[in-house]
């Protein structure tokens, strides 16, 4: 049993890290910047330090994504009109495609990935996982409470 245990849990450390690797080469572009397009997607124009708490990315990192993105054309900044101590970021039109790009990408990669794969095998995997994922809440329960105390 516990040498299935270790199996299931390379096994699936594997999957995630390979699947992320394999969508960055597919895309071309990198977690977080994917993760910083959507956001400015979904949000609309949203300042630096809001971008960096979403992210979960020090202040230095977001500005030099940021920056990148300015440079191509993607994202552009102004100063906050309420309070010129802070940037805001979006989309340009040329962002907006990109995103629209990445979109799209990420269906013909999961089509592509999924190959093979029978409903069944997929419900399956979402049913297991979905019961791990309930098992790490249980497992984080009792450490925010502890910590509450």
């Amino acid at each position: 049993m516990e040498n299935l245990n270790e199996n299931f849990f390379l096994t699936l450390s594997l999957a995630c890290s390979e699947t992320r690797q394999a969508f960055d080469a597919y895309t071309g572009i990198s977690q977080p910047r994917r993760q910083l397009l959507t956001i400015l997607a979904r949000q609309g124009e949203i300042s630096h330090a809001a971008l960096q708490e979403e992210l979960s990315l020090d202040g230095a990192t977001v500005t030099r994504l940021v920056k990148e993105f300015e440079v191509t054309g993607w994202v552009s900044r102004r100063l906050d009109p309420k309070n010129n101590r802070f940037t805001l970021v979006a989309l340009t039109e040329d962002g907006q495609k990109e995103v629209t790009g990445l979109r799209s990408s990420h269906h013909s990669f999961q089509a592509e990935l999924l190959a093979n794969i029978s409903p069944a095998e997929q419900e399956a995997v979402i049913k297991t996982l979905g019961r791990l994922r309930a098992n790490l809440r249980e497992l984080e329960e009792p450490k925010a409470t502890s910590q509450k105390v």
